[in-house]
Formats: structure tokens, sequence, C-alpha cells
């Protein structure tokens, strides 16, 4: 099962659903319960006796139903229970490493009809979700907010030297410095922004209602590199021949290891096997008006198409005017801006 299917059942698993409501609440009843995540043909022919219900999917009714012996079938869309006290007999060829009689049937029922089956344990306290020959654990809250915490902790590290790397970056574009090693710094940096982002999002789903304040949290560190890939890419990707070669998300599956070599990453940016890392390349200058300026991108737009970084700099306000659209006031804005951007470099 592809990570993101289990990702978007996980989801549905998440404090605040009636689904997460009913397994609470049989754990707390501890009764324990097999609940069959979709209803089709495949599920119908491993499927024998029982009582269609065809009631609303809620916690309370998950609940009273578990009572019975027996599997509850849920409609596909998960907004019904179907059927409930079903004895489920997939075939027992089907491999499973699962010892318990609920678990061994949960898992060859998952590979038989080809749909997710939860399992409620009692003994254990425990809930699992069985797909695909595998049993994943549904953490409970405790579990998920420590390592939500943790991974925001590594993510504001990494945020905090991209900062600072930026800085440094921006420093280096008004000098008209930049290399293509320093841009591989940058693109390494952000990619491991953009996994551990990934990674902190799947806590927030997973968390549902109980993870607003990681969330917002999240949502505070992500704010300091939404949108950078594509600032880079509109300052950059001009410098190769095919500029539709340059692609930031052709880092995603780099291993760890192959992410701190700046000759593989910028080979994936398009810049070829074996580049010359010293190479000095040319910014547009959208990244620095957008970000360090505050311009609209309307303005931003106008500007690098008349104008290098370089020639902005030198550009008075007469000379800015002479851009159709933009008048006296503008023409100041953008001076101010400018001003700025170098202020912001110590230049």
């Amino acid at each position: 099962m592809p990570r993101s299917a289990i990702r978007r059942y996980l989801k549905l698993l998440a404090p605040g659903t009636q689904l997460r409501a009913g397994v609470d609440r049989i754990l707390h009843g501890r009764t324990g319960a097999l609940i069959v995540l979709g209803n089709n043909a495949k599920v119908q022919r491993v499927c024998s006796g029982g009582y269609q219900i065809n009631v609303e999917c809620t916690g309370q009714n998950l609940r009273e139903l578990a009572k019975l012996d027996g599997a509850i079938i849920l409609s596909s869309d998960l907004s019904h229970i179907v059927a409930a006290g079903v004895h489920l007999v997939p075939g027992g060829d089907l491999p499973t490493a699962e010892t318990g009689t609920r678990h061994r049937s949960a898992d060859r029922t998952a590979q038989a009809a080809d749909v997710p089956v939860v399992t409620v344990s009692a003994s254990m306290n425990t809930v699992s979700l069985f797909h695909d020959g595998r049993r994943h654990p549904v953490e409970t809250v405790p579990q998920v907010i420590s390592r939500a915490n943790q991974t925001l902790a590594t993510l504001s590290r990494v945020v905090t030297r991209l900062i600072d790397q930026l800085e440094q970056f921006t420093r280096l574009e008004i000098g008209e410095q930049v290399t293509l090693r320093d841009l591989t710094h940058i693109a390494h940096r952000l990619e491991l922004t953009r996994r551990l982002s990934t990674e902190m999002q799947f806590h927030v789903d997973i968390l549902g209602i109980e993870g607003r304040m990681v969330s917002l949290q999240h949502a505070e560190l992500a704010s300091h590199f939404e949108g950078l890939a594509d600032l880079l890419t509109e300052d950059y990707a001009h410098n190769l021949e095919d500029p539709s070669e340059f692609d930031l998300l052709a880092l995603n599956n780099f291993s760890a290891d192959e992410l701190f070599s700046s000759g593989l990453v910028a080979d994936r940016l398009g810049f070829g096997t074996n580049p010359n890392l010293e190479q000095p390349l040319e910014t547009r200058g959208v990244r620095l008006l957008s970000r360090v300026g505050r311009l609209p991108a309307p303005m931003v737009s106008k500007l690098v198409e008349k104008y290098t970084l370089q020639e902005m700099f030198g550009s008075s306000v007469s000379h800015l005017m002479e851009i159709d659209g933009i008048g006296p006031r503008r023409a100041r804005q953008i001076r101010d801006a400018l001003l700025r951007i170098t202020e912001s470099s110590g230049r």
C-alpha cells in the first residue's frame, strides 16, 4: 500500500473523527473489535453471517455493535455501518506473521479483500491498521505529540540555519558573487526543510483536533520557506540552456548522503555531470524584490524584465518612472525597497 494511502487512513482515524471516537469508546469499554474499512465484492466473499445494519457510522453505534461477536463492516466512504457480527473467512493459506486470532483474521482479510482492517485489542490496549500484509500501529495522542514536538524542534533548527544561509546568499547576490556551489547549499537546506515539514504535516493530520497547537507552530516555521523554491527557480533557471530542466523537486528522492553532495545536487538541477561548482550564476532578483523589498509581484515582473539587479540598484526615481505603469509614488516605493535590501545586506 502506498505510504500516501496509509496516511489517508490514519488521518481518518484521527481524534475528532467518528471512527476514532468509536475506537476510543471500544478501548475504554475493553471489548475489542474488528472493523473492515470498506465494502466491495471481495469483502462480501470473505463474509459469513452477521446482521445487515446500514446505520450511520457514529462513535456510539460502533461501541454498541462491537459488543457483538464478529466483525463490523463499514461502507467504502466510511459514513455507514453496513453489517455487524460478521464472521470473516479469508483463505487460511494467506501468509501472516500474526499469532492472535483477531489479528490473523484482520491481516488475511485485508490481503484477500484489498481494504484496510482495524483491530482494537482489549487485552493489549492497542489499535492496529492492517493492509497489504503489513501491520501499522495507530499511536495514542501522547505518543504522536511527543514525536511531533521532536520533529518541530529539528525543523526549527534547520529553518534557523536556512534563514542564516539566505542572509549570506542575499549578500552574495547583491555583490554578484553567487556560485553554483552557493546555490546547491541553499537547495540542500531547502529540501531538508521540505522533508521535515512534510513529516510534521503528517503528525498534524493524524492528531486531528488534538493537533491545533503543533499545527500553529508548524505554520509559523513553514512561513519562512513557503514559496522559496518557486522564487529560486525564477531567479536561476535562466542560467541553463534549457530553463525547464531546473527543478528543485528533482531532489525529493535523494538520500540524505546524496543531498550533501554539491556535485550530485547541481547535476540533478540541470547543470550536468561533474559541473564546475565555482561557476558564477546570475540572479534576476525576484526573491530579493519580493521577500526583502516586499514589492508586489506585478511590479517585480516589470522591474526584472527591464533591468538587471545591479541596474536596479543604480536606477534613480526618474529612471524607474520610465517603466510603463510606474509613477512618482511607485518609483519612490521601489527606491525605498532597494534601500532596504542593501541595508539588510550590510552593504
